[in-house]
This record gives C-alpha cells, structure tokens and sequence, in this order.
C-alpha cells in the first residue's frame, strides 16, 4: 500500500515539472515571437493598405500605386508574380513560401524575417512586417531590394519609385586602366559618380539646399550637366536628355548610367568577345590643322586625337572597308585599322598606337601624331599641332614687286602665302578659327581653310587647290590674285610669275582732264642736248607750285580712282637718266609728289643711266611708276613685226624681272608710231604715250596720249599754264 502512493506522489511531481516546463517554454517562445511579430486579433478583420501618392515600377514594369499601412509601404505579392515569376505556395493561414529561378524563402504573417530552405532566417525589412490581408499577402516595398537585389530610386518629379535589377557585368577599363568588374542596372553599365568624375574632370556645383539629397549638379569646361535622383530626364545645358534607366542615389553615393558619361565627352564602347566594357575621356584638344585643313579635336588619356573621316579628308586620303576593319589610302601609303584594337598596320610594318581606335559619335578616332607620322606627314613647329606637306616650290610670285615663296603639294598645286600680299588690304583681315576675310583693292575676299572656292564680293569663285592654313599662315593658289583684279605675266624662263595691279583703259571712267608734262634730265651739270636738262631748282620751284596749287601728281596705277582726284597731273621722265636718281628722286620724296619714268633697257648701267638697282629701289619707293621706252629707243614706225615684239615683250619681261611689276605704258621713242606699230603696242601695254599735243582727258584714244614738253627754260608761270591744260 505505502510503496503505490510513494509511486503516484513521484508522477503527479513529474507532471507538475513538465507542466512547468511546458508554461515556461511558451513564454519564452511568446517573448522572442513578440520581437519579430505583430500581435494578431481575431476580435476585428486586419484593416488592407490604402493606396498612397507614389506609384512602384520594377525593372521598368508600372506595378501601380504604392499601399501604406501603419506608415509603412507596401506592394502586393499578387503584382509581382508576373514580373519576378514567383510561384506561391501556402502552408497555413500563417505561412507562405515563394519560389523563383530555383530559390525560394518562407515567410510568416506579422513577421519582419524570412527563413530559407536550411532553416536560417533574415531581415526582411527594417521595420515594416509582412501582412496577410483578406485579398492577399503583401511584402514592404523595401524586401524588393532585399529578395531581389534590386536598386530603388525614387523620381520625385514624377512620384515613382523604380526598382531596377544591378548585377555584375563584364570587366571595365577606365581610360586603359583595369578598374575590376563593372556593374549594370537593367543591363545598362553605370558608373560611381567618383569614377565619372575622375573621368570627365567635371566638379560638383550647387544645388538648392531642399533638393541636396535627389539632384546632382555637373560643371566642366563645356557642359553643365544636371540630374535628378530616379528620374528617365537629364538636363544637359539646358536640353532635355533621355536616359536609358534611372540616376540612383544612396546617401551620398550615386549609380549614374553610362551615357551620362557619354554626354560629357566620355568614349564608352562594349567589346562583347572579350567580355570589356572600355570608358574612355575625350576632351576638346588642341588647335589642329593637316595640310592647311583645321578640324576638330581630342584629347584621350593625353592623347591627341581626331575623326578618322575628317583627316582623311584633308589629306586628300580614301576610306575602304576590309574585313572586321578599314583601310586608309593616302598616295602610296596604306594603313589598316580595327575598332578598339592599338594595332595598325602601316605600309605592311605592324604599328602600335598609344591608345586604341576608338569609336565615338558614329566614327572613329585616331591617334594623329603616330598616324602622321607612319604618313610621312611633317610636324610643324609651333603650339598648335601642325601637320602639312605644303613644301617651297622653286616658282617665283611677284605681287607688285614683292616676291613671295611659293608652296605646294604635289607638282601641279602652286599656292603663295597670303601674308605675302595683305599689304593690298585696305582694313586688317579678320581671322576666325578657320576663315580670313579682308578688303583689297576694293574687293571682299573669305576663304575658308580646306575649301576650294573663295567669295569674292559676294560671288563663288573656283580655286585650282583649297585653301590651307596652319593656324597662323594662309596659302592659297595663285588665281587669287588675278580675283583681286591683278594681271599675271609668266617668265617661263625663269620661273617666275609677275601679279601687277594694272588699270585697263576700257575700265576708265571718262572725261577727266589730265595734263601729262614730259621730262627727261634734271642736272646742271650738261653733257648733252640743254633743253632736255631741267635744273634740279627749277624743278623743285614747279613743285612747290604744283602742290601749293592744290595739285596730285598721279601715276596710270592711279587712274582706277581717278574719280576721287580733283586736280591730277602726270610727271613723266624720258629715257631712264641716272640724275633721275640722284635729283629728282630725292625732290619726290621731299614733297610727297608721284612720277612715271621710261626706261631704254638696252642702256641699263651706261654712263649717265640709272642702274637696275636704282630702278628697283625707286619702283618700291611706291612714288615713281617704272614703265617701258622700248628695248632700243629706235623709231617704232619702220619695224617688221619681229622686231616690234622684240621691242614690246622683251622690254616688259626685262622690266618686270628688276622691278617684280609688269609695265602697261609704253612711250614712243621720239613720240613716233604708226597705225601698225600701235596695233603691236595694244596687244601688250594699256597706254602709249607721243610727245606734243592737247591736254590727254580719259576715254580718249589710250594709245595716242600727248604730253606738254617741259624744257629746260620753262618757267613756273608757263608750267602753271601747262597744269591748267
């Protein structure tokens, strides 16, 4: 009897222990689920989220409004079955498991973990619990991220929040540099706003302080870049600029989509086989001409660069494709590139280049110092990069009596520097990065670098070459000149090309008295006939009379603006004497007074006559007019035809080739012509001058022109007379 009752007192104890046991495991249980739970009622139905103001995108699909409960956002899992492909499965009125893509994840009712498929659990959100609702279950919109990976932006323009799918993509080079594995949003490469900086040099501006946290402000020397945290819509200065997936931002952290680069002036291309994405920064380079052809370019990783297409161009080169690349053909030389590859082919001898040929805005860039180079295209000298073949031609141009080199690239293509002859310009020329304007002889002329075709006052002129600069230097072919309304003469046998600003006797305007005076020596010392010796006092009295008289003493270079002259007068020197020289030459520039001398060119350097270095020197004097008195000074009128083209041709080339001018005038020997010598006269010179006669008044007969005889008596009451006509 007493061993049953000890036996029932040891049962009911262990029962009252295991009940206690029991009583404290469920509270502990209770205390650690109230961490990770919502207490839940059976009193009243869980109230559903209301729709908010934001509406949700995932990976670009709209998945509506964003619900709140209790302050917290919510998404529907019913919406995101179809974009995540989740297969729902309940175990209990409780319990859900989701599954996608091979994984899946359970998760409870009022609680703010998820537990995988080997029992370990994790934060599902921050703060907000999973919800069963009537209608469904609902996830806070942050498990999103969590789950999926994916990145939020909020647009706050537009009320979105986007979530977007980051994951690792193929390796990425900045600038050449390997910078680890990139990173793509929604299969678009992105970039840290560090790398993006340290790629276009471009500083963080200001913002307003109530939008410090969604927008970034970009500043470089060239572009003003904002943009919005989640927003599609960049502004890039000042125009709208369309992205492929959002600008994310987290703290102070953001994810910028690779065309954002792209827009300031990154290089950005995916060379898929070799699974690389390359960032390259192309900033504007330096000034750059090839072959007097300005064209843009860049500047990547110090590297000057430039479109392959507008180099070929310049240098008169071919683009063909071959294969997986292109050929340039420029004369006798080849080169063979490849997108993205350091590896060129020149003239059959492989070449590597400092960086790859980079695709950028639908071309290609090039390298220009190892391609000029490999081209045999010489470098200039000078802070612009200067590529040209322009090299000196042995042709001589005279631009009224200043001879300018000539320069050119190939056998046919004869240019002179335009340098060489803006002494003609009546303003200073107006330079532009590639153009030159400039007024001369009373024309308009713009040239463009690398163009044919010129305008001259208003009208399309053709050129033979384009036009070419340095940066510095202008060339252009010689046909220029004659636009500016020179007269060219060739010597071919000296190579040379005389430009002479000649007036034409049918471009005269008419009816204006001129009184022309014909002298011959100014000495008192007499060695020959007296009357021809005017004294160098008396002239200088004639002088002082026709200057204090209100008179100009012109030259027929003057007569295109004879308009503009109220009293000419003509002074004319027979002979070519060399007190011409000593005498009169002096007087001219003592009273600022123009003079027209005729030269006999068979008595050069004989006694008493000029020597051709006088003549040169007072030709370039600008005041005295050196012009033709025949090869001989023998009489015109008895010649064969022969020997009047000997007198007239030979006397013009003999001239131009001291003073670098053509002549247009011809005096008569002895004032002696005749209607057949006047003929050969009209087919070289403009003007032909006789000795006594009437007062010559433009439009009359050019080749009939009579002078007043001033001899060595003359006073200066009858040298009044002759300049009154």
């Amino acid at each position: 009897m007493k061993q049953p009752l000890i036996q029932m007192i040891l049962l009911l104890t262990l029962l009252c222990l295991l009940v206690g046991l029991v009583a404290c495991n469920r509270e502990s249980e209770q205390i650690l689920s109230s961490e990770q739970t919502v207490p839940i009622t059976t009193e009243a139905p869980r109230p559903l989220p209301e729709p908010g103001p934001d509406r949700l995108e995932l990976d670009g699909t709209d998945l509506g409004p964003i619900l709140l409960w209790d302050g917290y956002e919510y998404v529907s899992l019913e919406v995101l079955r179809t974009p995540l492909d989740l297969s729902l499965t309940e175990l209990g009125d409780l319990t859900l498991r989701l599954s996608w893509e091979g994984e899946s994840l359970t998760i409870q009712d009022g609680s703010k973990m998820f537990e995988r498929p080997d029992g370990q659990q994790r934060p599902l959100s921050t703060g907000a619990p999973v919800l069963k609702g009537r209608d469904g279950w609902y996830l806070p919109v942050e498990s999103v991220s969590i789950l999926w990976g994916r990145v939020s932006a909020y647009d706050a323009e537009n009320a979105v929040l986007r979530c977007l799918d980051l994951e690792e993509g193929p390796a990425l080079r900045l600038n050449g540099a390997e910078a680890g594995a990139s990173f793509l949003l929604d299969g678009v490469p992105i970039l840290d706003l560090d790398q993006l900086l340290a790629l276009t040099g471009a500083e963080i501006g200001d913002v307003p302080e109530e939008n410090e946290t969604s927008t970034l402000h970009l500043i470089t020397n060239r572009h003003s870049l904002t943009v919005l945290a989640g927003s599609l819509w960049a502004e890039l200065d000042g125009e709208a600029l369309e992205l492929p997936v959002p600008a994310c931002v987290s703290g102070e952290n953001w994810d910028l989509p690779v065309p954002l680069a792209e827009a300031l002036g990154c290089v950005v291309w995916e060379d898929a086989e070799a699974e690389l994405i390359e960032v390259w920064q192309a900033t504007e380079g330096p000034e750059l001409w090839f072959d007097g052809t300005g064209m843009r370019s860049y500047t990547c990783a110090e590297v000057p660069c430039a479109a392959l297409t507008a180099l070929t161009e310049a240098i008169g080169g071919t683009l063909t494709p071959r294969g997986n690349g292109i050929d340039l053909t420029v004369g006798d030389h080849k080169l063979f590139f490849q997108t993205a590859s350091q590896h060129v082919v020149a003239d059959g001898t492989p070449l590597t280049l400092p960086i790859p040929v980079l695709p950028c805005e639908e071309q290609l860039l090039v390298p220009v110092e190892p391609i000029a180079e490999a081209l045999q295209i010489p470098k200039l000298e000078g802070e612009a990069l200067v590529f040209s073949r322009m090299e000196p031609r042995d042709t001589v141009v005279w631009v009224d009596g200043r001879d300018a080199n000539t320069y050119g690239i190939g056998e046919d293509d004869l240019c002179l520097r335009l340098n060489d002859v803006f002494f003609y310009t009546s303003n200073e020329p107006v330079f532009e990065t590639n153009s030159v304007e400039f007024t001369a002889l009373g024309k308009r002329i713009a040239l463009t670098g690398g163009s044919a075709e010129a305008l001259a006052d208003g009208e399309a002129l053709k050129l033979s070459a384009p036009v070419r600069t340095d940066g510095g230097t202008w060339y252009a072919p010689t046909e220029l000149l004659t636009a500016l309304g020179l007269t060219e003469l060739e010597d071919p046998e000296l190579d040379q090309i005389y430009y002479t600003h000649i007036v034409r006797h049918e471009d005269l305007k008419e009816g204006y008295r001129i009184p022309v005076l014909m002298y011959h020596a100014v000495s008192d010392d007499i060695w020959g006939i007296p009357e021809l010796f005017v004294s160098p006092s008396s002239l200088e009295k004639q002088l002082q009379a026709l200057t204090e008289g209100g008179y100009t003493a012109i030259t027929f270079e003057d007569l295109d603006h004879i308009d503009e002259i109220e009293k000419p007068v003509m002074l004319t020197f027979d002979d070519g004497y060399d007190d011409n020289y000593t005498e009169l030459f002096p007087l001219l520039k003592q009273y600022n007074v123009k003079a027209t001398v005729f030269i006999i060119v068979n008595d050069l350097g004989k006694n008493h006559k000029l020597t051709k270095a006088q003549v040169k020197e007072m030709s370039d004097s600008g005041l005295v007019s050196i012009q033709s008195h025949t090869m001989s000074h023998n009489y015109l009128d008895g010649m064969s035809e022969k020997q009047l083209i000997h007198e007239h041709y030979d006397s013009m080339i003999a001239l131009a080739r001291i003073t670098g001018k053509q002549s247009f005038v011809l005096c008569y020997p002895t004032g002696k012509s005749s209607g057949y010598s006047r003929n050969i006269t009209a087919e070289y010179y403009e003007y032909g001058l006789c000795m006594g006669g009437p007062c010559w008044v433009t439009g009359d007969a050019p080749y009939r022109i009579y002078r007043y005889y001033i001899p060595r008596k003359t006073t200066v009451e009858t040298f009044l007379q002759y300049l009154e006509g």
